[in-house]
């Protein structure tokens, strides 16, 4: 009898381990679900490119090919302005463009280069002054895929409401390279910036 109540006492991980896997369990996927919310709601609340000309694009730097995608879709016509926020303080129009990029001397006015912000609150304040100077009333935010949560949302926090903001996200280079074991990280980094922000940001 002894025998019997002494196996059944063995049978099966201790309570305590038991009860730790479970909280373990809940705060993976606590935090799982905080870093991805950001990125499914990003896709509900940005628009994306509508086709109507936008007063400006804004790139905001920091990622690879954002440059090239926001002066591509200047060129395209999708904008009448470009503002290129971020580039550093010693950052040229020639150093920044795209390759073998060639354009017409007349259209220099219409190219902005900040240089600066150097993270995304800076770009989103940069952009303001620009905009809200201007009397912009929509803009077209360009950056990369992953960082469209936060960016996006600290340049609608800045900006007057009155403006609309459409969002042309970038893929990232590593992605098309085939770098997938850097997604996760990437994109739970971010989705917990989105939070940091979102918590930090003075509302209007």
């Amino acid at each position: 009898m002894a025998g019997r109540k002494q196996d059944q006492i063995l049978l099966g991980p201790p309570k305590k381990k038991r009860g730790v896997r479970r909280v373990v369990t809940v705060l993976i996927l606590l935090l799982t679900t905080g870093a991805t919310f950001p990125h499914l709601l990003a896709r509900w609340v940005t628009a994306p490119f509508s086709g109507d000309v936008a007063d400006a694009v804004l790139v905001f730097t920091g990622g690879e090919g954002r440059i090239a995608e926001g002066y591509r879709a200047w060129k395209e016509g999708k904008g009448k302005e470009l503002f290129i926020l971020g580039a550093g303080p010693d950052a040229k129009l020639a150093s920044i463009l795209p390759e073998g990029e060639q354009f017409p001397t007349d259209d220099l006015p219409r190219i902005h280069i900040e240089g600066w912000s150097e993270n995304t609150l800076e770009n989103a304040v940069s952009a303001k002054s620009a905009v809200v100077s201007r009397m912009y009333q929509k803009v077209i935010l360009v950056t990369s895929d992953y960082h469209v949560p936060r960016a996006h949302l600290t340049l609608r926090t800045v900006l007057p409401p009155t403006v609309s903001i459409s969002v042309i996200p970038v893929t990232s280079a590593w992605r098309r390279r085939g770098a997938w074991h850097r997604i996760p990280r990437i994109f739970f980094l971010e989705g917990w910036k989105y939070w940091g922000y979102r918590i930090l940001l003075p509302r209007r």
